[in-house]
């Protein structure tokens, strides 16, 4: 771990942090969705191309526990 200097160091109020997580699991979820979203689309037009994850992949891809 590095030493920082003070004047490199913020302090954030709790409730804001969650918050700020809060949005970030949102947002990942949101992204995974469209991404699901086209590859069933891009599926649709080339079918036999669809890669099926398995829920670990998933958890994995999207930074939640499985």
């Amino acid at each position: 771990m590095t030493a920082h200097h003070r004047d490199e160091v913020i302090t954030v109020p709790r409730d804001e942090y969650e918050a700020l997580k809060a949005e970030v699991r949102r947002l990942r979820r949101e992204l995974g969705r469209q991404q699901a979203l086209l590859a069933i689309m891009d599926n649709a037009a080339n079918p036999g191309r669809l890669r099926t994850f398995t829920r670990d992949e998933l958890a994995a891809e999207w930074g939640i526990s499985g």
